[in-house]
């Protein structure tokens, strides 16, 4: 397994392969030579206990994904992220959370009430103390030239819930951002976690080097910020092949290529 000694750490997101077992995608992210996953929470049975274990072992859970939809299955959207929280606090090496900031919708909004009045994630969710959440940018429509820009707004948002920020590329990109001079916007002590992938138009999370983002020089940026944490692979599972030696290789390829463009910054 790869573990870059300084500069940004890379993870694979489960979710881009969330059609497979876990402990497949496990193994498949630790052969190709990720750090580690992020591990999306999609389902309530996913718990402290035994089969997290096993997946942990294989390849260490760095970070989770909070649910992002359907949260009457944990009994509201806050149970939700206490969920999550509880299951990080229970993994050793995770460190860090990412979440979507609720939707604007009526119905979002009332049912999202608690969000609104939170000051202090980690206190209210019952973080222990190492755990760190960070909000991620979602797809942002073209903005009003006489409204306020979405990424100020978000920052604003992260640092009055004392949280971090998820950078996602592709969500920049089809947001009609410049995801390099988005990138110089975001305080170095506010990014803890990029989602990484290419876009084109409106198609997100496509293989880096297939949309029009400008990946490489992405990563060069980070490294020559001196960020070090984490950047998560996250893909639709289309983009990979079908058999599980040719995922491998796969991913092993991106990675290398990742591990490369942030050498050379």
């Amino acid at each position: 397994m790869t573990i870059r000694k300084s500069g940004p750490v890379l993870l694979l997101s489960s979710g881009s392969l969330f059609h497979l077992p876990l402990e497949q995608v496990a193994t498949m992210a630790a052969q190709s030579g990720f750090a580690g996953l992020e591990l999306i929470v999609n389902d309530p049975a996913l718990q402290p206990g035994p089969a997290i274990d096993a997946v942990n072992a294989v390849c260490p859970i760095h970070s989770l994904h909070a649910p992002f939809r359907q949260w009457s299955r944990w009994g509201g959207h806050q149970n939700s992220w206490k969920a999550t929280t509880a299951l990080a606090n229970a993994l050793p090496h995770c460190d860090h959370i990412t979440l979507h900031p609720p939707g604007n919708r009526l119905s979002t909004m009332i049912q999202n009430r608690w969000f609104a009045r939170a000051h202090d994630l980690a206190l209210l969710l019952d973080a222990k103390g190492r755990l760190r959440y960070s909000l991620e940018n979602l797809p942002w429509a073209e903005a009003s030239p006489f409204g306020r820009d979405e990424l100020d707004k978000l920052m604003d948002q992260c640092r009055k819930k004392n949280v971090g920020m998820t950078f996602d590329v592709c969500h920049m990109g089809v947001s009609g951002y410049d995801v390099l001079n988005a990138l110089d916007r975001v305080p170095h002590d506010l990014l803890c976690n990029v989602h990484f992938s290419d876009a084109r138009a409106y198609r997100e999370h496509m293989t880096p080097g297939t949309g029009d983002l400008p990946l490489d020089d992405f990563l060069a940026r980070l490294d020559q910020r001196g960020y070090q944490g984490y950047v998560t692979l996250e893909l639709e599972p289309a983009a990979f092949p079908e058999q599980e030696d040719k995922i491998t290789a796969m991913l092993r390829d991106i990675r290398s290529h990742m591990e490369e463009s942030m050498n050379n910054g």
